[in-house]
């Protein structure tokens, strides 16, 4: 049978005391609504429909981000008027002639497991029931809506907690949120809500109620694992949530090979993939979809975002790089900064204090120290000497340098763009390249330079500075 989703994601989060939408909030770096729309992407549901509402165009922004490779729906709720009312608006978005199963969850649940989802799918088609949800056990309820059963175990309804009796609250058992309803039941039973409680809202849980009024079966799915569906109400759980997540990513991690110096520094993302025989220092972070090849060394104080390493690497002290690939055998830092659409073929050195940016050095090509490569493409075993700078952008438009292979460019040499050198050049230092430089020349800028003797210690006489200048009687006597 077919299956839908609805994401809830409209609420502010008062809890939060934020500014940005509750589900934008990160988790193991990346928003939490990002880590709900890839456990529920396991059930491969046709359509996923996300409610949006308080700043939906940012989150609507932050899940097209998360979810490029597939598209979602988005249903907007305005004003909020409760779950109930949410739900309605997502299916607004599923078409009236769907006749499978919606899956209704929420998208501040962001450690709820694809296997467990897949699981309750199965139970619930095991039991026959036209509605299921998952529910569990916990010792202190809280403000969870409780299960109400008949006498012979049976789901009646669940009520919230601020509506609860005080018999009522004592329940352990609580309603997760999460539910799998066969389509048309749902349409019938959203259609009857009504906002007769406290809040005067719409409740998504009345629908329970109601599918037993009409004689369907009600079924609910005990979960083993609690964890899995604690939500995000406020920022010290968002903290503990974080640190639980990393905790577990760290744990797979070590399992696998991965040395973590100090695995309570190591802020990793749960889709980065990284080979064994990685030693990862203290003070890293890893985001975002990262591939560290085998037997690469981070020194550590690292920071990496969607970037590819290759096979033993060493990334020292202080690097940050984002959006950017590092070939094999390559050595990157201290504190080198690689920003988005760099790419090293391999075998690369860039030093202390080198920045990039949309440069592609080839193999064996090399930056040691205090340089700026931005809008250049360097061939193989070419050296880059200190202070060199590609001159990329005029006030208006950036414009781009090439540099061939087995190239000397000296130090402090300036490349105005757009430029091109030759392979086999030698750039003397302190020169200014504006045209084009053919293959094996040498090329340079020189100015004759000039001595004016005895010229400080005039300088300093005009400042009543009583200070001598070595060698002063020599300097007058040749000036003269």
């Amino acid at each position: 049978m077919s299956v839908a989703a609805i994401i809830l994601a409209a609420g502010k989060g008062t809890r939060m005391r934020s500014a940005r939408a509750k589900v934008l909030h990160e988790i193991a770096g990346e928003p939490m609504i990002a880590r709900v729309i890839r456990s529920v992407r396991a059930l491969a549901p046709d359509p996923l429909v996300v409610v949006v509402g308080h700043q939906a165009a940012e989150v609507e922004a932050a899940v097209a981000a998360s979810d490029a490779t597939s598209s979602c729906r988005f249903a907007l709720q305005e004003p909020q008027r409760g779950t109930g009312d949410s739900a309605r608006c997502g299916l607004s978005e599923i078409a009236p002639t769907f006749n499978g199963e919606v899956l209704i969850t929420y998208g501040d649940m962001p450690s709820i497991s694809p296997a467990t989802l897949r699981d309750f799918v199965e139970s619930h088609r095991q039991s026959g029931a036209k509605l299921s949800f998952i529910s569990i056990r916990l010792a202190d309820p809280a403000a969870y809506g409780r299960v109400i059963r008949d006498s012979a175990g049976r789901v009646i309804s669940i009520r919230e907690a601020r509506d609860a009796s005080p018999a009522e609250r004592a329940i352990g058992e609580i309603n997760t949120g999460v539910y799998l309803v066969e389509a048309s039941l749902l349409r019938s039973a959203l259609a009857n809500l009504k906002p007769n409680n406290a809040q005067k809202e719409y409740y998504l849980t009345d629908i329970v109620a109601d599918a037993v009024s009409r004689g369907e079966k009600v079924a609910a799915w005990i979960a083993h694992d609690p964890a899995e569906f604690a939500g995000i109400n406020s920022r010290e759980e968002l903290a503990s949530m974080e640190k639980q997540t990393r905790e577990t990513i760290n744990r797979k991690l070590m399992d696998a090979g991965v040395t973590l110096i100090d695995p309570a520094t190591a802020y990793i993302s749960e889709q980065a993939a990284i080979a064994p025989d990685c030693v990862i220092g203290p003070n890293v972070q890893i985001l975002g979809k990262c591939k560290i090849g085998a037997g690469v060394k981070m020194d550590g104080t690292a920071w990496l975002s969607n970037v590819t390493v290759g096979a033993r690497s060493h990334l020292k002290l202080g690097v940050r790089a984002e959006d950017c690939t590092i070939g094999e055998d390559c050595d990157i830092g201290p504190f080198a900064h690689l920003r988005a659409g760099t790419e090293l073929l391999g075998h690369n050195r860039i030093g202390n204090f080198v920045e990039t940016k949309k440069a592609r050095l080839g193999h064996g090509s090399k930056a040691s120290h205090l340089s700026y490569l931005g809008d250049a493409t360097i061939g193989d075993d070419t050296n880059v000497g200190c202070g060199v700078i590609t001159v990329n952008y005029d006030g208006y438009e950036k414009h781009h340098t090439t540099i061939g292979d087995r190239c000397m460019v000296g130090c402090d040499t300036q490349l105005v763009a757009p430029v091109k050198v030759g392979d086999d050049v030698y750039v003397a230092s302190g020169t200014t390249i504006l045209r084009e430089v053919p293959n094996g020349a040498l090329a340079m800028s020189h100015h004759p330079q000039r001595e004016k003797l005895g010229w400080v210690a005039n300088w300093r006489r005009r400042h009543n500075d009583t200070r001598a200048v070595n060698g002063e009687h020599q300097a007058e006597i040749k000036s003269k």
